[in-house]
């Protein structure tokens, strides 16, 4: 038994006279399945660029094309390609976004450093319960998570003094 040559892409063994092999390589079903080996890398806008330039198949629509990927008509809707000229419109537009200069930046950081609530000191959080009493805990919180309350844990949320007058101290130990 002499060499043998496997194609990838139809996963079929044969001699490997460069005859047979040519002749393999010509046949339909082997360039339709390399062809749709290839089109699974290719990028949308590529895609779309090579379907707008082809009429639709007759025989696709009514699902007698053999041909498949390697047909010369498009196995694409009108909706699906209008509907990737958006999805690349989209892609392709420039986001609105105007980013702040420098300055902004540093104005705003000031002005958040001079309005910054005194609740919190060196390492220390104060908490002032409506009978004036000062509570500190050793730990500080992060002004940034007060901007989620409904989306975080109860063990990350801030304390509140309400949150203890029910409270049953016991001792422990």
């Amino acid at each position: 038994m002499g060499k043998r040559y496997l194609c990838d892409y139809c996963n079929k063994a044969m001699v490997a006279a460069p005859a047979i092999v040519k002749t393999h390589n010509k046949g339909l079903v082997h360039q339709r399945l390399v062809q749709e080996h290839y089109q699974q890398f290719k990028d949308i806008e590529t895609i779309l660029v090579e379907e707008s330039k082809k009429k639709p198949c007759v025989r696709f629509a009514s699902g007698e094309c053999k041909f498949g990927s390697i047909c010369h008509f498009s196995h694409y809707t009108v909706e699906q390609i209008q509907a990737m000229g958006e999805y690349v419109a989209s892609k392709n537009r420039p986001k609105d976004v105007i980013f702040p200069s420098f300055e902004e930046l540093v104005l705003k950081l000031m002005d958040e450093k001079s309005n910054k609530r005194q609740d919190s000191t060196d390492g220390i959080t104060v908490m002032y319960d409506k009978n004036g009493i000062t509570h500190t805990f050793p730990w500080t919180y992060n002004t940034i998570l007060d901007n989620y309350p409904d989306l975080l844990p109860p063990s990350v949320k801030r304390l509140k003094i309400e949150d203890f007058e029910d409270a049953k101290i016991e001792t422990w130990g």
